[in-house]
């Protein structure tokens, strides 16, 4: 016999099997891990992003200090430049201003005529120009230079002695009129064998005839340039005017006599210490030897004294000058055209 096994249908009066329940959390956090996830690949990626733009700062900060160092650099050479420049411009202020000094003393002191007429007294004594010298430059820096007027004498000689004691080197700038006798002769040969300088003093040291015109002073000059040479076989090259380069006789003509002796090639000396020894009584050889010592703190000192035959304590002051230079750390150098001229300051023509 068949059995036949039949199922309830639901709803034919029994109940239906039960539904798992809803889990809305589950899917709360599901989502949230899926949040989580997608914001920490996005922080991940942000960080990356801001180590790169850090990294592409950190470059251009590089970059742009480098750049700074290149125009610090580049500032610091043009302001060098620019120091340069500027040097090199006052080098050439300088030289243009004594090119227009020069040029302002030559018009001063020339001696042609305004219609470009030379004098005649140029055309005298073919014979009188100095000759050409070679040497070193002496500009100063703690030089002195002895000079001594109006010999030779029997004081030359003690003059001679003591130079020669110290190893000193001087300028004797003799008077033609005075170096005539045997024993002058000898002095003037001493002079230039021990080396120092001879130079041309006028030969009569008259002022009245020296001074008397432009031609006189040549005629004075020249007749004792030639005389030194004949006694001692050197030409001079420089000379000293008596009583200086301006006095009271020369005003009218010391111009066109500058341009004239410059013109021949002489160089002419005055001083910026003086022995103060040319005085009717002898001064006492202290006070001597204080004024010659004057000179010490300039570049270059000239000194003035004499040696003629009444200047005896000249003589003996020299000794002290020559150590109170020595002891300022002052060489000696006897006067030739190399070394800068020291002359008196002339005021402008009227």
């Amino acid at each position: 016999m068949e059995h036949t096994i039949t199922t309830p249908l639901a709803g034919a009066g029994q109940a239906a099997p039960a539904r798992a329940p809803y889990k809305p959390l589950f899917f709360a956090a599901l989502l949230l891990l899926a949040a989580l996830a997608g914001l920490c690949g996005w922080l991940a990626a942000e960080r990356q992003a801001a180590l790169a733009r850090t990294g592409s700062l950190d470059q251009q900060s590089a970059r742009l200090e480098a750049r700074l160092e290149e125009l610090e650099a580049l500032t610091v050479r043009q302001e060098e430049a620019l120091a340069q420049a500027e040097e090199r411009l006052a080098q050439a202020q300088t030289e243009l201003d004594a090119a227009q000094d020069a040029i302002a003393l030559l018009e001063e002191y020339s001696y042609a005529a305004p219609d470009g007429t030379v004098p005649e007294y140029t055309q005298l004594y073919p014979g009188f120009y100095a000759p050409d010298w070679q040497g070193e430059a002496v500009a100063g820096g703690k030089v002195c230079c002895l000079t001594f007027d109006d010999g030779p004498s029997a004081n030359t000689d003690r003059v001679l002695d003591i130079l020669d004691r110290y190893g000193v080197k001087a300028t004797f700038f003799v008077v033609g009129s005075g170096s005539v006798s045997a024993a002058s002769q000898e002095r003037m040969r001493k002079i230039v064998a021990a080396g120092h300088s001879i130079g041309m003093h006028s030969w009569s040291h008259d002022y009245k005839k020296i001074y008397g015109s432009v031609e006189a002073f040549l005629e004075e000059f020249n007749q004792l340039y030639q005389w030194i040479h004949e006694v001692t076989g050197v030409y001079p090259q420089v000379y000293r005017f008596p009583g200086g380069s301006i006095n009271g006789y020369d005003r009218g003509v010391y111009q066109e006599i500058i341009a004239e002796m410059a013109r021949r090639g002489f160089s002419y000396y005055d001083w910026n210490a003086s022995a103060q020894d040319a005085t009717v009584q002898p001064r006492p050889a202290g006070d001597i030897a204080a004024d010659c010592l004057k000179g010490v703190g300039k570049d270059l000192a000239v000194v003035l004294a004499h040696d003629s035959a009444a200047r005896g304590t000249t003589v003996d002051a020299l000794p002290a000058v020559i150590e109170g230079y020595q002891a300022a750390g002052y060489t000696f150098s006897p006067l030739h055209p190399g070394v800068e001229q020291v002359t008196f300051g002339y005021p402008k023509p009227r």
